[in-house]
């Protein structure tokens, strides 16, 4: 199970390289209501952390982290559930600044213990507008395989994967944005693409094709 967790959260640092943060910020300043609505996001996932404790028995592993030239920027706490030892959210804080969230990331399990929702939200370390990074991925599991769909707040739809075994045979799908665009023309104008093969379809299924239910974090 923690091996399901890794892409959720050894992707976030990926966007705060200086080049894409000083991109999306410039995009940011421009769109108030892209601002509005992912730092509403954000605070729906903290919200979503501390109602996933109330009531439960958990175990708190405090760490700190950061970037190059500030390697410990954050204070990062991993939360545990104490009975199945599953990890239910990731919250890091400025060190300098205590008060402010850098980062949250919330996991959602169904009554087997798998992953069926996560989601995340990341400010950059010195820029608090608005989060420049965040992700929503929908799970499925279907007979030796695990699928998923990202998409951010806004609910583009932004990544999916899918790897595993299908018939004894090793799988693995992996579409960007652009590749999904282009599966979803080919699917809707002539039937084909990789979205009308077997092994697509054996993946997704019919795991959601839009964000829309969880745009606010349950």
């Amino acid at each position: 199970m923690r091996k399901l967790l890794l892409f959720s959260i050894l992707i976030l640092p990926g966007l705060l390289s200086p080049a894409v943060g000083v991109m999306a910020a410039e995009v940011l300043r421009e769109d108030p209501q892209h601002v509005n609505s992912w730092n509403a996001f954000a605070n729906h996932c903290y919200k979503l952390h501390l109602k996933q404790l109330e009531g439960r028995e958990y175990t708190v592993k405090t760490t700190t982290g950061g970037y190059f030239g500030n390697e410990n920027f954050y204070r990062q706490e991993d939360y545990y559930d104490a009975e199945t030892g599953l990890l239910l959210s990731t919250v890091q804080w400025e060190r300098e600044n205590p008060e402010n969230l850098h980062s949250v990331a919330v996991y959602i399990y169904d009554d087997e213990g798998k992953l069926v929702r996560d989601y995340s939200a990341t400010y950059l370390p010195h820029y608090r507008n608005a989060p420049t990074q965040t992700l929503i991925f929908l799970h499925r599991y279907n007979d030796g395989t695990h699928a998923f769909r990202s998409f951010d707040a806004s609910g583009d739809r932004i990544y999916e994967q899918c790897q595993g075994e299908i018939n004894g045979r090793s799988i693995m799908l992996s579409l960007e944005s652009d590749d999904i665009d282009e599966g979803i023309y080919q699917l809707r104008e002539n039937r084909t693409g990789i979205m009308t093969t077997p092994e697509y379809r054996h993946c997704f299924g019919d795991l959601a094709e839009t964000a829309d239910e969880y745009l606010i974090p349950k």
